[in-house]
């Protein structure tokens, strides 16, 4: 394994970590979190309706040839983590950032493993099996992510509905996650 490897690796470890760690703040209370701020990823005012770079890449790219289209593939890589540091660029994560880039890379993966399929088609697997790569890498986020995010024990009491619903729309988000790792370290 290459020096490249591994720092990049270590990085979506660290930003995997220090991203499940934030959110676990979030939801443990006071005692961890810092102030709540709601942010929405991307550009509110994306011409033609994209919600941010990714979108736009993922919507729009077209195969022109074995090192364009893996190009595509670097990008699309380098923009979900600009969607990560944007949405921890606060040191407060919200669970609907988190959401949004459970979304954003479920996109992000259909268009990689189109990438993947199309340079192979091309002739070009070794350019197809870095493509897979970088793919692994935003998934590698999850695994990091999916190992700090702590749920809290779930609320009780009459008046704590709104508390409730969080701790369940957190639950969802985790429970997805889980599954997403669960499957990626089975293949």
């Amino acid at each position: 394994m290459g020096f490249g490897k591994t720092f990049t690796r270590a990085i979506v470890r660290e930003v995997g970590r220090n991203y499940g760690k934030a959110i676990s703040n979030s939801l443990l209370g006071d005692k961890h979190s810092t102030p709540i701020r709601v942010v929405t990823l991307g550009s509110s005012s994306a011409p033609r309706n994209y919600k941010h770079k990714l979108d736009k890449i993922c919507r729009t790219w077209e195969v022109k040839g074995p090192t364009a289209t893996f190009n595509v593939a670097q990008n699309i890589c380098y923009s979900f983590f600009d969607l990560v540091d944007e949405a921890e660029k606060d040191n407060f994560v919200s669970l609907s950032e988190t959401h949004q880039l459970m979304n954003a890379f479920a996109d992000a993966h259909k268009q990689m493993i189109r990438i993947c399929q199309a340079l192979e088609d091309l002739g070009k697997k070794d350019l197809s099996e870095k493509a897979d790569e970088l793919d692994n890498r935003m998934m590698e986020f999850f695994v990091e992510l999916n190992k700090d995010f702590k749920l809290p024990p779930e609320p009780k009491g009459l008046f704590k509905s709104k508390e409730k619903k969080n701790w369940a729309y957190a639950k969802s988000l985790k429970d997805n996650i889980e599954v997403w790792v669960k499957d990626y370290k089975s293949t």
